[in-house]
């Protein structure tokens, strides 16, 4: 059965027998590194994955809300990050992420937030205080997230 649902696969009729995670976070070009290809190998036995990284992605679409595929793609994002059972959200220290901002904002309150802050990243000192806030659980490393994930 499959384990790993791309941006814009039909995830309705996935095994719903296993919890779903969201992979949220830097995906800076040559800034960021492949996270989400190392949570996929650890995690993809034990859970459904949804990873927003879209293998057709053309960084010369217009970001519009008339460009049907840009919409696509935020309409897959909004609706994987609804129906996740967790959300992992990871901060690389020499990326911006303005939409991972957005998300954690927009998901700050759900309770299925698990948090990897770099040290470095340029608002990591936000990230703490809404982690704080909203008892976001905060990790050192990715390492020690999958880890947890992996014996829970």
């Amino acid at each position: 059965m499959k384990t790993i649902y791309k941006s814009p696969e039909n995830i309705d009729n996935r095994d719903m027998t296993k919890k779903s995670i969201f992979l949220a976070g830097s995906i800076e070009m040559d800034k960021a590194i492949h996270w989400q290809h190392k949570c996929e190998q650890v995690l993809s036995e034990k859970y459904i994955i949804f990873n927003p990284m879209r293998d057709s992605w053309n960084s010369s679409w217009e970001q519009s809300i008339d460009n049907p595929q840009f919409k696509e793609q935020v309409v897959w994002e909004l609706n994987a990050l609804e129906q996740a059972d967790s959300i992992i959200m990871f901060f690389a220290k020499n990326t911006q992420s303005p939409i991972s901002l957005l998300e954690l904002g927009l998901f700050a309150h759900s309770n299925k937030m698990k948090v990897v802050v770099e040290d470095g990243f340029w608002r990591k000192g936000n990230i703490d205080i809404v982690c704080e806030r909203y008892h976001i659980q905060q990790y050192d490393s990715l390492d020690i997230l999958l880890d947890e994930l992996i014996k829970a």
